[in-house]
């Protein structure tokens, strides 16, 4: 009896590791390995690791996000919205779901869509930084300049070592007409970068506007000297030379821009300096 026992045991126990054998990966399994490619950036590995896992397991939520993320960055942004669509309704309050979302919606050209996802991340999470700036740069673009200078503003009272914020709210400031604390804040940019060369060349048009031209020359020569191949800070400074009556130096500044094709450049020499 006792022998018959431990054939029965030893049966079982075939049995279940031959069932075991031939049960294959898990969703689970078929997750991790798409994780893994997913960091070596075989994406499109990792999306057909993910797929199968959401065959056997369609409630397995991080999977969506992963494979939402995998179609972002391959460029397959409509997949990628359904993805997080998926995702954002077993996981509604995932801040980073609604983000990477708005970020698609970005690239689709929905930026009120994009916003109004920002929107939710910022409601989650009020110090979420990236949701900020990219808000503001939307409204920017959007031509919304009070709600954008209202997001940089924001953005760098939270990370004042940030040059790119202050960048931002310098132009916004240059689209609102406001052009003294739009140089504040290139002053500042300067100060965190010095070498940032549209930041001099966007000073130097405010000095140039505002009737500063010895300041906006100096601006203008900085940005040529990081940037000799910049057509317009060549025009730019010999526009201001000109405004000086030093038309020599107008004329030679202009001749330089036209190398680059500036058409300003070249309309200003046919004029003013035959």
């Amino acid at each position: 009896m006792k022998h018959f026992l431990n054939i029965i045991a030893v049966g079982l126990i075939g049995t279940l590791l031959t069932a075991f054998s031939f049960s294959g990966p898990s969703a689970e399994d078929y997750f991790e390995s798409g994780k893994q490619k997913f960091n070596t950036k075989d994406y499109s590995g990792a999306i057909a690791d993910f797929t199968v896992a959401i065959k056997q397991k369609p409630d397995f939520a991080i999977v969506y996000f992963k494979r939402g993320s995998a179609f972002y960055l391959t460029m397959d942004f409509d997949k990628a919205v359904d993805d997080f669509n998926i995702y954002l309704s077993y996981k509604p309050e995932d801040e980073n779901g609604y983000y990477n979302r708005a970020m698609c919606w970005k690239n689709i050209n929905e930026p009120l869509k994009a916003i109004e996802d920002l929107d939710k991340v910022t409601a989650i999470d009020p110090y979420y930084t990236l949701a900020i700036m990219k808000r503001g740069n939307l409204f920017y673009e959007l031509g919304k300049y009070d709600s954008a200078l209202k997001d940089f503003s924001w953005y760098v009272t939270v990370k004042p070592e940030s040059e790119k914020g202050y960048y931002n709210r310098a132009n916004t400031y240059k689209r609102l007409g406001r052009p003294k604390e739009s140089i504040v804040d290139y002053n500042k940019v300067l100060e965190l970068k010095p070498g940032w060369e549209e930041a001099y060349l966007n000073r130097g048009s405010l000095y140039a506007d505002m009737g500063m031209y010895d300041e906006a020359i100096k601006d203008f020569s900085t940005a040529i000297q990081l940037k000799p191949d910049d057509a317009d800070a060549w025009f730019n400074r010999g526009v201001a030379y000109n405004n000086t009556e030093d038309h020599a130096m107008a004329c030679k500044d202009w001749r330089e821009a036209a190398k680059y094709n500036h058409k300003e450049a070249i309309a200003y020499l046919l004029k003013y300096c035959k």
